[in-house]
């Protein structure tokens, strides 16, 4: 939580990092997940949770920005306790997406078992 007293401009500008974080990573994930919707019914689901997720992370931010600005036009501890809290769930969120993330890319980086060659069929 942001209870203690960090700079308005400080608190800006870890929102914006995160924003810039979350657009970078959607710009390298988001072709590779889309093209996991034509997998395995169980990996195509997981490509479209966390795509979806992508969808939410940006209406997140946008959220994140507003509880800023309330911040920014009136700054006492419970509004920074609001930003603070907003943030840990976030936090949270991007966590859990990661794991998830983790999980598709290795279904996506299995690859299976090759085909015996012709020298090595019976």
């Amino acid at each position: 939580m942001l209870l203690e007293e960090f700079p308005v401009a400080d608190i800006r500008a870890a929102i914006m990092a995160v924003g810039q974080a979350v657009a970078r990573h959607r710009a390298t994930t988001d072709p590779w997940m889309a093209l996991l919707l034509t997998s395995d019914e169980e990996t195509a689901r997981g490509a479209r949770v966390l795509l979806h997720d992508h969808e939410w992370f940006a209406t997140s931010l946008e959220q994140f920005w507003w509880f800023f600005r309330v911040v920014e036009a009136d700054d006492h501890g419970g509004h920074r306790q609001a930003l603070g809290q907003y943030g840990r769930v976030l936090a949270e969120a991007l966590r859990r997406h990661r794991r998830d993330e983790r999980w598709l890319e290795s279904r996506r980086n299995a690859r299976p078992p090759a085909s015996p060659t012709s020298a090595e069929k019976p």
